[in-house]
């Protein structure tokens, strides 16, 4: 179906349901359930080799496994319902002019963080990960779930999500 053609209908959908969506000035920015792990070394380095991530959400068991860095594309194999991900991280600056303000962000490749990803809104997480059969982090939460509503309350969707923050050993 023509993605104009489901944006007629939904705000169709909108108008019949009392939601004046135009009027509100709401977009159609999606978000979902989630917990989100942060996961960094100390010096900011990431450990080379095969990783191998193990989750317990609850009583649901996922892994991920991935080589790092990779070579020849991506090998990375995780279950439904997670993700991971490294990252560089970035050093922002804004420059004023009279022409306005320039926002500039570079990737700085030596420093990396980690993001493990779950969809729906677990009550406990256990996270073990090792690289080559050495283990790097044991660590466990109960998130605390805040709402997110992307286009405001008015307009939906409104999401849980939540995230931590850890250290690799």
């Amino acid at each position: 179906m023509d993605i104009r053609v489901i944006a007629i209908v939904a705000g169709a959908a909108l108008g019949a349901s009392g939601c004046d969506v135009l009027s509100k000035g709401c977009t159609l920015v999606g978000c979902e359930d989630s917990f989100t792990a942060t996961v960094r070394k100390a010096d900011r380095s990431f450990p080379g080799g095969v990783h191998r991530i193990e989750v317990l959400a609850d009583s649901a068991s996922l892994t991920c496994t991935f080589v790092y860095p990779a070579t020849g594309g991506s090998s990375q194999l995780c279950d439904a319902n997670l993700s991971v991900m490294v990252w560089p991280e970035t050093t922002c600056t804004d420059t004023t002019t009279d022409a306005g303000v320039t926002h500039q962000c570079d990737l700085v490749p030596t420093r990396l963080y980690e993001t493990i990803a779950l969809r729906g809104t677990p009550g406990q997480v256990h996270v073990w990960q090792s690289v080559d059969d050495t283990p790097i982090l044991d660590a466990v939460t109960a998130p605390s779930y805040k709402e997110v509503a992307p286009n405001g309350r008015e307009c939906g969707p409104i999401c849980r999500q939540a995230t931590v923050s850890w250290m690799f050993e």
